[in-house]
């Protein structure tokens, strides 16, 4: 089970961001936090009313600083483990391509002896036939499971 992660946890770009809201935040507590400027309107409000705005806003841009970080290391991390899956997927191909190589490599050694002790049936090509059909056979135990 993965260990929980701690509230604030910001990447570089979520600080700049939570860093930013609260300067602005600050800004605004030391000009001016008993009005409103609304399209040209000034609109007065008590002076409590605009700290709790103003700490309201800055809130807000910090759990948004949180979220976009943590959205931000999810698709890191599903990148990663697409990497991975894309990897292992190249390794079972390679796996996979090796094995036919090998089957190749098999069909084309007995192709060889075939071929040679049809046109020499002599008791050493016949050994060496009777040898590598002795390898290449299935076990007892083999066709019983087919």
């Amino acid at each position: 089970m993965p260990s929980p992660r701690p509230w604030l946890a910001l990447d570089r770009p979520g600080a700049i961001q939570a860093i930013g809201g609260l300067i602005l935040g600050l800004i605004a507590l030391f000009t001016s936090y008993d009005h409103l400027t609304l399209a040209g309107l000034d609109l007065p409000i008590q002076q409590p009313w605009g700290i709790v705005c103003i700490a309201a806003s800055v809130a807000t841009v910090v759990v948004d600083a949180e979220l976009a970080s943590r959205s931000r290391l999810r698709a890191a991390h599903e990148t990663a483990e697409e990497r991975n899956r894309a990897a292992e997927a190249r390794d079972r191909q390679a796996e996979a391509a090796e094995r036919q190589r090998q089957s190749l490599a098999e069909l084309h050694r007995s192709a060889l002896l075939c071929a040679r002790f049809q046109l020499d049936p002599s008791a050493p090509n016949r050994q060496r036939l009777q040898a590598f059909l002795a390898l290449i056979a299935p076990s007892p135990d083999q066709q019983s499971e087919s």
